[in-house]
């Protein structure tokens, strides 16, 4: 469920300081925030489906999004997760032009600034420096693809946890145990050993 509001001034500076962050120049937040509505989202809501076309950029103010796989024998694999701070959006070509082929879920309940993902897009493209904020984007999804590629590779289940706790310090004990365990390739049962041997 959902359900959106303007933003208070408070709001919008919350969202102002994320998107500087994230490569929006100042010169162009005037008309960049006034794009943005808040939404609180309830925990366990899907706000993406198989089959449907995303186009929503959202920047998490609370709570945990998980993206997830859903095979044909009803066996779902995580993606990925998003947190505070974290800006959830369709980054590549086929995610933007394609029907979506994975989940997005409330994994707690959410609040969110959300937009249009392509009235945001033509609004920071008529600005030369504009696409910074697109570029580092796509540069964090590619390091995060990256980051997860080295840690399936090169460690074993305690190292990819170790990895993961290290990586998201803020995430590990927020995460339910059995959506972490698919996350990092392993069951919920061998997840819960590691977990206990560590104390």
């Amino acid at each position: 469920m959902r359900r959106m509001e303007a933003l208070t001034q408070a709001m919008a500076e919350d969202l102002s300081s994320i998107l500087l962050a994230n490569g929006v120049i100042a010169a162009l937040l005037p008309d960049v925030v006034p794009l943005f509505r808040q939404a609180r989202i309830t925990s366990g809501s899907v706000t993406l489906s198989p089959g449907e076309r995303w186009h929503e950029l959202m920047v998490i103010r609370q709570g945990i999004f998980r993206l997830y796989y859903l095979n044909s024998a009803g066996k779902e694999s995580n993606k990925g997760f998003f947190s505070e701070g974290q800006i959830l959006a369709p980054m590549t070509r086929s995610a933007i032009e394609e029907p979506s082929l994975f989940f997005v879920e409330a994994l707690t309940d959410v609040e969110v600034y959300r937009c249009c993902y392509d009235q945001l897009a033509a609004l920071l493209n008529q600005h030369p420096d504009g696409n910074d904020f697109f570029h580092r984007l796509a540069e964090g999804l590619l390091e995060d693809k990256i980051r997860r590629e080295v840690m399936f590779l090169q460690l074993d289940a305690k190292g990819r946890y170790e990895r993961f706790v290290a990586d998201f310090p803020d995430l590990h004990e927020r995460v339910p145990l059995r959506h972490l365990a698919s996350y990092l390739g392993m069951t919920d049962v061998t997840l819960s050993r590691i977990r206990h041997a560590k104390g």
